[in-house]
């Protein structure tokens, strides 16, 4: 397939998302965290994905949310039609799912209707992903039911061995849950809000993070940078390994520009960021990339915690 013709594919799923999104209400689709991945992000993160990706190992695609797949398209554009020795996409929504099996069918994407948080991962090794993609749900703590919360915090505690609070939206069980699905040493990216960052709820989201598996990178998009048009929150894009990070390991933080570009960017240890409870702090202290005459001049987050007045996710006036 030419990239033409994935690139007339990609013109024709966005007018089927815009097409799907606007059969719901926003409230429904607040309600259910379908806030669609921006085509050009989703190539930057595939971009960045086979940068970052061992060239030797087979690729196997996992996108847990895949929506009408933004992702797949991307990866298709990116890694080139064939590269991937299977293709899988999990969606709960049979309306979303059924067009992305329609669209991708034919190019190697097998979609799953399922809830992927409810769903046993694969024992085999080489059945599990060695490249999960995705862009999960964004559920509020509040629209969950309490009896589904408790099932998901018992998973993640049986699986990963920590206690995610009663406040954690979806996407941390869903960012927790992916590791029984990724063999050794795979490749995860999450775009998720930024908020666990700080918020006292994120706790055990950092500690999955900095002890469980290997934390690359970061990338925090400014606050006025908002990935979603239609969800007023502020995103980060999440990268780790599959395996237990060595002690002297370095975790690279960018924040703003773009994932490829990024305004500052600076390394801590992990022994740095278990110590410090606010990782937004550390982003202020990065080096600009933004100079005049080549050198870096202080900027306002080099002195100062800017926080954004809204960062509830609730699309509608306050």
């Amino acid at each position: 397939m030419t990239i033409q013709a994935l690139e007339l594919q990609e013109q024709q799923r966005l007018a089927l998302q815009t097409r799907l999104d606007n059969a719901k209400t926003q409230a429904e689709r607040n309600r259910l965290g379908q806030f669609a991945t921006p085509t050009a992000l989703a190539v930057d993160i595939l971009t960045y994905a086979k940068k970052i990706l061992p060239k030797h190992h087979a690729v196997r695609f996992l996108d847990p949310a895949v929506g009408t797949g933004s992702f797949y398209s991307a990866f298709l554009r990116i890694f080139g039609e064939n590269s991937a020795v299977s293709s899988v996409g999990f969606d709960v929504d049979e309306l979303y799912g059924n067009h992305a099996r329609k669209l991708w069918g034919e190019y190697g994407l097998v979609v799953r209707i399922e809830d992927f948080t409810k769903v046993i991962p694969p024992k085999n090794e080489v059945e599990k992903a060695t490249l999960v993609i995705c862009n999960p749900p964004y559920v509020r703590h509040h629209h969950m039911p309490e009896s589904e919360k408790k099932i998901l915090h018992a998973h993640v505690s049986r699986r990963c061995g920590i206690s995610l609070s009663g406040l954690c939206g979806l996407y941390c069980y869903f960012l927790c849950l992916s590791r029984d699905w990724m063999a050794q040493g795979g490749l995860a990216a999450w775009l998720i809000p930024s908020e666990f960052m700080d918020v006292n709820y994120g706790r055990a989201v950092k500690e999955f993070l900095l002890n469980i598996v290997t934390l690359l990178n970061i990338h925090r998009f400014s606050p006025d940078d908002v990935q979603f048009g239609d969800a007023l929150v502020s995103s980060a894009i999440v990268w780790f390994k599959n395996e237990a990070p060595p002690p002297d390991h370095q975790v690279r933080f960018s924040f703003g520009g773009s994932l490829l570009k990024p305004i500052k960017e600076n390394n801590y240890s992990i022994e740095v960021l278990r110590k410090e409870k606010k990782w937004t702090s550390l982003l202020g202290a990065g080096v600009s990339k933004t100079a005049d005459n080549g050198n870096s001049h202080p900027v306002i987050g080099d002195f100062f915690d800017v926080k954004r007045g809204i960062a509830t996710g609730y699309p509608g006036p306050l």
